[in-house]
């Protein structure tokens, strides 16, 4: 009787396997004799699908974009609402999968699925609105570059930063509270910094991103319409 072969490691497989690595590791982790551990197969196994790190590395970044859910557009009231929410949903996507934020945001949007997914959101801009401008491509590109900074600043592992620190940051969100007293505190002890702080500021990753995107998408200047 014969022993059944083995099922091969699909290319599927193998990127579920990198994006566990990434998420808890972080992208500095990943190497293809780890990847072969983790798929418990010779760590030859990911080149039968990928040419190298870098491969896999941009096919994550295009999984992430494949992968995001869209906002409805018919809970948006105009097309500046609607491209609020999709940042949002952009944000929030990157704060589940921190490891991924390095990648995506060195890898532009090429493949046909991931373009597909871009395309859907011009739509809904379109529909809500948005004039048909050459500069609509930027504004959106704009938004989607500090979203990722953004969430690149808040919940990326510090350059240099270990595993195992990484890890422990995770474990006591709470930890951060004191860290963010202690850098108001320093900040108000600043001549000029600290005048801004008594007027009422304080440091706010997330009021900023929201702040930021408002002033992008009201500032931005389309070209006048055609004069009829």
């Amino acid at each position: 009787m014969m022993t059944p072969r083995p099922e091969r490691v699909s290319r599927h497989d193998v990127l579920s396997s990198a994006r566990e690595i990434v998420d808890a590791q972080g992208l500095e982790q990943l190497t293809m004799r780890r990847l072969g551990t983790a798929l418990g197969a010779d760590p030859m196994t990911a080149y039968r699908h990928f040419a190298g790190k870098a491969e896999i590395a941009a096919a994550l970044a295009d999984e992430f974009w494949v992968g995001l859910s869209l906002p409805a557009a018919a809970e948006s009231s105009d097309w500046r609402a609607y491209a609020l929410a999709l940042m949002r949903a952009i944000r929030s996507e990157l704060a589940a999968h921190p490891g991924l934020i390095p990648i995506v945001s060195t890898h532009p949007i090429t493949s046909p699925a991931a373009l597909t997914v871009a395309d859907e959101a011009i739509g809904a801009l379109l529909d809500l609105g948005a004039p048909v401008d050459p500069s609509l491509g930027d504004l959106v590109n704009v938004l989607v570059m500090v979203t990722v900074a953004s969430a690149m600043g808040e919940f990326a592992a510090p350059a240099g930063t270990e595993p195992t620190e990484a890890d422990a940051a995770h474990e006591h969100p709470d930890g951060d509270r004191g860290h963010d007293d202690a850098e108001t505190e320093l900040l108000a002890a600043l001549p000029h910094l600290g005048r801004v702080i008594a007027a009422g500021w304080s440091p706010s990753p997330e009021r900023q991103f929201e702040a930021g995107v408002a002033a992008i998408l009201h500032g931005w200047r389309f070209a006048p319409p055609p004069a009829p």
